[in-house]
């Protein structure tokens, strides 16, 4: 769906951006399919990485209608379509073929694989990933129809496409030690993308802990890419961090007001309890005064002022 006007995307770019940055030295002078392309900035970025042609293909139409607004290039176009069935593209037309997130949301997984066979030409490349919702985290979508285990994902993308090359994306905690750096001049989100960190810029590297593909946030599939040309990719975003940390400033803000308005509410409610006892009490002397014998003669004394007509004062 469209990006709405001061959403901030940062933690998403995260995930996001690093494919089609992995995808962009591939794409040089080939016919490119993006589907399920979204708003089109990955679309985009393709045709400005010297794709000879790039179409951008999504089933919602108002996502189509932001990506031919705001993600224009000469040598992008954008189609509304099914992704399990592409009508208007012909077989075997297109040397490269990316699919992000988009497997786990469709009705019927096995043919949309199929038809990216059908598009995809002889020798062909494939990029196509998939979310592991079987992992604990709070960005899972109630959009999923499927959720994939990477056994499942491998072994179904496997009978398509006989062979692969799988990676794993893994969601990480980095902290840098950095000497100071002037800062550049944003021009588009792609920016860190296409202007890579130099090589030494880190001298040492620490790896505390990584989990097996299994267990990684979720999987890429690669056909018609041999494995030496494909490396290990790393995406770092300050500003994603400092997006988290005040989202849980927020929220462990909303809790202590939550945790205050709690004890609050049981401070009222203490208070409505005596009240109602004290209430009960009164009640309870009153029934016992009207009972006793002197408000009985009392009652008979004004009833008796009232037929002489003399005043009564109760």
């Amino acid at each position: 769906m469209p990006v709405q006007a001061g959403e901030d995307t940062s933690i998403a770019n995260v995930d996001h951006l690093i494919r089609y940055a992995m995808v962009a030295p591939f794409v040089h002078g080939k016919r490119v399919l993006d589907i399920s392309c979204g708003t089109g900035y990955g679309t985009q970025f393709m045709a400005l990485q010297g794709a000879r042609e790039v179409i951008g293909v999504d089933v919602d139409q108002s996502s189509i209608d932001f990506a031919s607004k705001y993600y224009q290039h000469p040598q992008v176009s954008y189609l509304q379509s099914d992704a399990h069935y592409v009508r208007s593209l012909e077989d075997a037309s297109f040397d490269l073929i990316v699919s992000f997130e988009t497997i786990e949301h469709l009705q019927h997984p096995r043919q949309f694989l199929a038809e990216l066979r059908r598009l995809l030409k002889p020798g062909g490349q494939l990029f196509l990933s998939c979310p592991n919702d079987h992992r604990v985290s709070p960005w899972i979508s109630s959009y999923h129809l499927h959720r994939f285990r990477f056994t499942e994902f491998r072994d179904l993308f496997l009978s398509l496409f006989g062979e692969a090359v799988f990676f794993g994306q893994h969601y990480v905690i980095a902290s840098c030690l950095v000497k100071p750096i002037a800062p550049k001049a944003k021009v588009s989100q792609f920016d860190a993308y296409q202007n890579s960190l130099p090589d030494g810029f880190f001298g040492q590297h620490y790896l505390e802990h990584l989990s097996s593909i299994e267990d990684a946030d979720g999987y890429l599939a690669i056909v018609g890419v041999d494995e030496s040309q494909l490396t290990n990719q790393m995406s770092l975003s300050q500003r994603a961090f400092q997006v988290l940390m005040h989202a849980m400033c927020h929220a462990e803000a909303a809790r202590i007001g939550q945790q205050h308005d709690q004890i609050q509410l049981q401070h009222l409610q203490a208070q409505l309890a005596q009240a109602q006892q004290e209430v009960g009490i009164a009640q309870a002397r009153i029934a016992a005064m009207e009972s006793s014998k002197f408000w009985q003669l009392r009652q008979s004394w004004f009833h008796v002022k009232r037929r002489l007509g003399l005043p009564v004062n109760e």
